[in-house]
């Protein structure tokens, strides 16, 4: 009965921190204000730190580097550590020094650590990661158990797991006990209570294939169940599994190493239920620089708080400088490019920015001689003076038309979640609403989902004008000459929303012809992710996906995504321009604001600040994929 009550203390989140019943103690539900991502980087081996307040959405402290400084991180790096909290206030770290010993570590800030003993493992031997959980069942008073892979040729063929109980000081330690052996090696494991009793423990096997492994026990020192495989990565490899809990939620989430995603930083998540019989929902890690195996805790306001204040007045020491990025001040997204006969200028076109949830209403225009230096006209509409839209003014797009022997401006604009047009003599403004009405509304022509992202094009083989939008789909139609009407019947789907993950597709589509090619932009993933990117796909036509002859497919690469060693996230929504007489392209985009957008988590995608950076292209067409500068 006793151990029926604990369990169902911890299922129901009000597990507190000041005396641990069963594993280590944690945060209640209530006083949770966000979670600590501690981690081996992977670029470098060091320790270090990552921030969310939602658990999936990070961003890092000190922008990656070592938590700890330079004259003791060299002693401390080299394996993924496991933070948590002490039964008796504070925090501890465990980390692995070398092939055969432990280091533990005290702290009462999560700031400095003192090494409280090292460990020392039989001669010969070899072990994984290490970590540590509170076991109140040891000796008179309770105490701990350090717990890790561990090949001793005196005992062992391969890797098993084995452990170390110490007295509640950290002061006294047994000598290891092999846990389990499975008849196979393993390199990884996480072990954590379960609401019904017992342990569970998450393994990964030393040469095995792509699952997680899930062995159960009523005791940590066993006997421990033969394992149960679940795949949540499918055919993918996952390594080094975490275990942690989110406040107000059922379940655990399980956080692992994805080396063979093709990413740079594949660190993935999955939500588990209370006794690990399923996982479900895998997602990226966000925000994080070198992400690798480490472990996650619940902070409280106050150490939330403390540790940001920390990461700040350090952060000058560790960031970069932007230089030419962004290319004019404020909060601003969605960047459309336009270069004026007319007037011998290059002008942008942007979404004002800052407003929580883009309730935003006016737009602004930025005009420059050379693509450096950019002059603010203003204000060119306000959605205020129109009678049918008054907020959500996004993603606009604009087009140059010479009619006869004046030129006029047509400028597509999203209010309300629809597209309308209007009209101007000059590209700087200002711009009359053309209709009174939204040129495409949801409920006018039944689009799939809300009207927004237009993008407008005129392709240089026919002279024919044409209108793209979409949000999780894609349409077209043919502009009238009269450039503020569709030609009736040529409105048709060019991506379904069936069919998104396969192209990639979200929303932000441009449209630019080169070398008799037409290249079609778009980004995947939310604006508000910082893995928001940009894929393209290649046609022979503008109206149609098709090259020589058979069905175009989205290219492979991703032609701009972010770059967390420069705390560049967010990357994403781009236009595209060709300087004239010249092979010059250049890319338009908005990233997160930098540095304060990534911290700031979902918020991120409202604080957007527009950049330029140059693209170029292989001999057969295809683009190099853009980095974004600073």
């Amino acid at each position: 009965m006793k151990h029926f009550l604990i369990f169902l203390l911890i299922a129901a989140g009000q597990f507190m921190s000041a005396q641990p019943l069963f594993g280590n103690p944690e945060l209640s539900d209530d006083d949770t204000f966000g979670y600590l991502y501690c981690h081996k980087s992977a670029h470098g081996g060091w320790t270090a730190y990552a921030m969310s307040q939602d658990g999936i959405h990070f961003h890092d402290l000190l922008c990656g580097d070592s938590i700890f400084p330079a004259d003791v991180k060299g002693t401390v790096n080299g394996s993924a550590p496991f933070v948590c909290r002490a039964h008796d206030g504070g925090f501890l770290m465990v980390a692995r020094c070398g092939s055969a010993s432990i280091d533990i570590f005290r702290s009462d800030d999560l700031l400095s650590w003192d090494r409280v003993i090292t460990l020392i493992l039989p001669a010969g031997s070899r072990i994984g990661d290490a970590k540590i959980i509170w076991d109140a069942s040891y000796g008179s008073d309770g105490g701990y158990m350090v717990y890790f892979p561990m090949l001793d040729p005196a005992k062992t063929a391969h890797m098993s797991m084995f452990g170390m109980h110490g007295d509640r000081n950290l002061s006294a330690w047994s000598e290891p006990q092999m846990l389990a052996d499975w008849g196979f090696g393993i390199k990884d494991a996480a072990i954590s209570p379960v609401p019904e009793g017992g342990w569970c423990a998450l393994l990964k096997e030393e040469n095995g294939g792509p699952g997680i492994l899930v062995s159960k026990a009523e005791s940590l020192t066993g006997r421990w169940s033969a394992p149960e495989s679940f795949a949540p990565e499918g055919s993918r490899v996952v390594e080094a599994p975490a275990v942690f809990r989110l406040a107000g939620a059922q379940g655990w989430q399980v956080g692992y190493v994805c080396p063979d995603s093709g990413l740079t930083d594949g660190y993935r998540i999955v939500s588990a239920d209370d006794s690990f019989t399923q996982m479900r929902r895998p997602q990226y890690l966000e925000g994080v620089y070198g992400t690798e195996a480490g472990s996650f805790l619940r902070l409280s306001e106050t150490e939330y708080k403390r540790l940001q204040a920390w990461s700040d007045a350090a952060e000058p020491l560790h960031l970069a400088r932007s230089v030419r990025n962004p290319v004019f001040p404020g909060l601003h997204a969605d960047p459309e490019v336009l270069y004026s006969e007319q007037t011998g200028r290059y002008y942008i076109y942007p979404t004002t920015d800052g407003e929580f949830g883009w309730h935003n209403h006016d737009f602004k225009c930025f005009s420059s001689a050379d693509l450096v230096n950019w002059k603010d006209e203003g204000v060119i509409l306000d959605l205020q003076d129109l009678n049918w839209g008054k907020e959500y003014a996004w993603a606009p797009c604009i087009i140059e038309k010479k009619v006869g022997k004046k030129y006029k401006y047509y400028y597509y604009f999203v209010a309300n979640k629809s597209v309308g047009v209007a009209v101007a003599d000059r590209p700087e403004g200002p711009f009359r609403d053309a209709l009174g009405r939204p040129l495409l509304s949801q409920e006018e022509i039944g689009s799939p989902n809300q009207v927004i992202d237009p993008d407008v094009f005129r392709d240089p083989a026919t002279g024919k004008y044409y209108l793209y939008w979409g949000n999780s789909y894609l349409w077209m139609a043919e502009l009238a000459d009269d450039m503020v009407s569709l030609v009736p019947g040529t409105m048709h789907e060019l991506i379904p929303r069936s069919r998104i993950g396969e192209y990639h597709y979200l929303e932000g589509t441009y449209v630019f012809e080169r070398n008799g090619l037409y290249y079609f932009m778009w980004s995947e993933n939310i604006t508000r992710s910082a893995r928001y990117c940009i894929r393209y796909l290649i046609s022979d036509s503008p109206t149609e996906f098709v090259r020589n002859g058979k069905p175009a497919k989205v290219e492979e690469q991703i032609i701009l995504q972010q770059d967390p060693s420069l705390q560049i996230f967010g990357t994403g929504h781009n236009s595209a321009i060709n300087k004239p007489g010249t092979g010059e392209w250049y890319m338009v985009y908005h990233r997160f604001t930098r540095p304060e957008g990534i911290k700031m988590g979902l918020s991120g995608g409202y604080n957007r600040e527009v950049c330029i950076d140059r693209m170029y292209f292989n001999p057969d067409g295809t683009i190099i994929p853009v980095k974004p500068t600073l």
